[in-house]
């Protein structure tokens, strides 16, 4: 995440000077050409006093005004881009935050309704693992180190294939936009490789630093609230698992489809059950 400074860059100087530049050339010819319709009836020595105070003034006095002017403009274009900035990434970490992870993820699958042949994806949910621990052992300022560390090793192994975010606490989420079964293990053991290597912490605490993650790995339309949920589920069972470890599933249909097929066999007992014994019972009074 950038800087919150207001500074201006050489781009912001370029657009105060033309916009000063052509303000005030603006301005001097407006009043030139107004002197000039004005005074040209009282002589050639009285309109070309006046156009030289036509020409001059507006110089003096638009020059500051349209410096002022522009550089209060390009403050506030700053300012507003680092509002809209700093309500997407986490302060600490530089992550998207959750609300705005979970906006863009949404997004990217609304665009999938209107793709051929849509990618298959991944959404990976992480847990640090005993985090208290460090916290307790080291102080809150070594667990923000532990986490600053870890989001680095996430960005890093995603670059420009996806979005990281920092769902709450110690928990991060990434979403890979187009991958494999084959090549999202590889990342996921990339990335919790490199959280146990560069997150072991200073002191007397010997404990690592370490990650579980859950995986869904989904194909197209999707909904964002169930992979999310896959994903919790499989993070869950690498807890489960004795941590520092990955759980994966590979989800083939749709939600749609399985909650359609849940549905159907939900309803379909339901009819069996309302059927007169006699109806539910084949030859020798044997239940189907």
């Amino acid at each position: 995440m950038k800087s919150l400074e207001l500074g201006l860059d050489r781009r912001a100087v370029i657009r105060i000077v033309n916009c000063t530049l052509g303000g005030t050339v603006g301005c001097a010819a407006i009043a030139m050409l107004i002197t000039y319709y004005c005074t040209a009836r009282f002589g050639a020595e009285v309109m070309a006093t006046t156009l030289r105070l036509a020409f001059y003034i507006p110089l003096l006095l638009a020059i500051p005004l349209f410096a002022f002017i522009g550089v209060k403009m390009q403050q506030l274009a700053l300012a507003n881009r680092l509002l809209v900035q700093a309500s997407r990434y986490d302060g600490l970490t530089g992550c998207l935050n959750r609300s705005a992870f979970t906006a863009d993820v949404i997004d990217f699958f609304a665009k999938q309704d209107l793709t051929p042949f849509p990618p298959t994806s991944a959404l990976l949910i992480l847990d640090a693992d005993h985090f208290k621990k460090i916290n307790d052992c080291h102080g809150h300022l070594a667990g923000d180190a532990a986490l600053v560390a870890i989001a680095a090793v996430l960005r890093g192994a995603i670059g420009d294939d996806g979005v990281v975010g920092r769902l709450g606490g110690e928990e991060f989420g990434v979403f890979v936009r187009s991958t494999d079964p084959g090549a999202v293990g590889g990342l996921a053991e990339r990335i919790r490789l490199g959280v146990a290597e560069d997150g072991l912490p200073e002191g007397g605490c010997t404990d690592a630093v370490t990650v579980s993650i859950g995986i869904a790995l989904f194909t197209y339309p999707a909904v964002y609230e169930d992979i999310f949920k896959i994903a919790d589920d499989q993070l869950y069972l690498a807890k489960g698992a004795g941590r520092n470890c990955i759980c994966m599933m590979e989800h083939s249909h749709t939600p749609s489809d399985i909650r359609a097929m849940a549905e159907q066999l939900r309803s379909g007992f339901a009819e069996f059950d309302a059927r007169p014994r006699a109806e539910r019972t084949g030859e020798g009074g044997q239940p189907w």
